[in-house]
């Protein structure tokens, strides 16, 4: 039957001239071909009973038997999700992702939306046509393999996927914010068999904090200032906890001397992160010191000598203080960290973990909590939360409580037989 007894059509399909048409199952499917084509394809039209709207999709042939095979699957397949209670008409899942990138395009700045638009551009080719009523947890879990098929490394990490999976939650509650989407598919579970984070403990940290000198004075004359400026980034980072985005951020109007109530002299810096804004006060007074010798060499860039944090004035308060010498803040120290760690003998931690820049942040809050610091009061100077420290760095607090956790009230020692046991004690921890 040709489309003379149909109803009129409405839509911006309508305006297109059918060469040809084809009714099934009385109106239901209903294939047509435009004259606008030479090689006319069958485009295909539905009405899902129960459902709003119709379903408009190209049947990809020239041939009718099989665009109405294409047809007639097609219109069992939305006729199910009809029934089942799903969208007719799910959004594809790229266009979505088009959108969220064009709107958080404008806040690139912010290093944390930087990288979810990244990760966004990444999804786009492996979502394809997929649309928001496929989204589950078989799916996320699809997309998972295929960004480790596609990674540089052998594979992702736990940490790193969990990463990937915050940042495509993030999409997804905009999704459903902005009407793409309705509800969060479950997301698989990661299994994680390696909590503890690679650090520093006091004789590795010891020996790379003795070498730093030998790194710098051993270097050629044109890397002299990097290495200079890679140690006082080093030691900022592990006596702040800031991270390594934080500090790449960091300009010289962030920070500010202090003085803490037992009049001790230190540094304050306010950071933004990817948990927003916040100050930071360093954990040494030597923080001061490493500042002052990376402006000594700023000052020296720009021709100045005032080398006294509090008269920067050759400096202006809103350039970096990790840069080159041309002022562009330097985007990494990967490679030279990683330099530095090898000719120190520490590459590696007690797990045999090959240690990073973010080694540092978890050597400051291991160092911290062995001093007994309180957590809450740490996780606010961290920007993280009282439940990340005890998730990551449980095995740290218990050590801190130890005086507490040995207390008994039902033996009793002797002094002398208190003594003859700390010696026995300290004599096997010696062999």
């Amino acid at each position: 039957m040709d489309s003379a007894g149909l109803p009129p059509k409405t839509g911006h399909r309508a305006t297109a001239t059918v060469l040809e048409s084809k009714i099934f199952r009385d109106g239901a499917i209903y294939l047509y071909r435009r004259a606008e084509y030479k090689k006319p394809t069958w485009y295909i039209r539905l009405k899902i009973p129960g459902a709003k709207g119709y379903v408009w999709k190209s049947s990809g042939s020239t041939d009718e038997y099989v665009a109405y095979k294409v047809a007639e699957d097609l219109y069992n397949q939305s006729l199910v999700k009809v029934l089942s209670g799903a969208k007719l008409n799910s959004k594809r899942i790229s266009d979505a992702l088009n959108a969220y990138i064009s709107q958080h395009e404008r806040d690139q700045q912010r290093l944390s939306i930087h990288y979810k638009i990244l990760f966004a551009k990444r999804l786009i080719p492996i979502f394809k046509s997929r649309t928001f009523d496929e989204l589950d947890t078989a799916l996320v879990s699809e997309v998972l393999d295929k960004l480790d098929q596609n990674s540089k490394r052998k594979a992702l990490s736990p940490n790193t996927i969990k990463r990937l999976l915050a940042d495509l939650r993030h999409f997804l509650n905009w999704a459903i914010e902005q009407g793409y989407a309705d509800t969060l598919p479950k997301f698989p579970k990661i299994r994680d068999d390696q909590n503890r984070r690679p650090h520093f403990d006091n004789a590795d940290w010891s020996a790379l904090t003795r070498y730093m000198g030998t790194f710098v004075r051993k270097a050629h004359g044109s890397v002299r200032r990097d290495r200079m400026l890679l140690v006082n980034h080093v030691l900022i980072l592990a006596n702040t906890g800031i991270r390594v985005g934080e500090a790449r951020n960091l300009k010289w109007r962030d920070i500010r001397p202090i003085t803490t109530p037992d009049e001790t002299e230190t540094v304050a810096m306010v950071v933004k992160g990817k948990t927003g804004m916040r100050e930071v006060v360093a954990r040494t007074s030597d923080v001061k010191k490493w500042f002052n010798s990376i402006l000594t060499e700023r000052k020296t860039d720009l021709g100045e000598e005032d080398s006294d944090l509090r008269n920067a004035k050759a400096v202006p308060p809103d350039t970096f203080i990790f840069c080159g010498r041309d002022g562009i803040p330097i985007g990494s120290f990967k490679k030279s960290f990683a330099t530095l760690l090898k000719d120190a003998g520490v590459e590696f931690d007690t797990f045999g973990n090959k240690r990073t820049l973010y080694s540092l942040r978890h050597t400051y809050a291991t160092f911290r909590l062995h001093e007994g610091v309180n957590q809450y009061a740490l996780a606010r100077n961290m920007g993280t939360s009282v439940a990340m420290l005890e998730q990551f760095y449980g095995h740290t607090s218990n050590i801190t409580s130890a005086d507490e956790l040995m207390k008994t009230s039902t033996r009793k020692v002797s002094k002398s037989s208190n003594q003859r046991e700390t010696k026995d004690a300290l004599g096997w921890l010696s062999t």
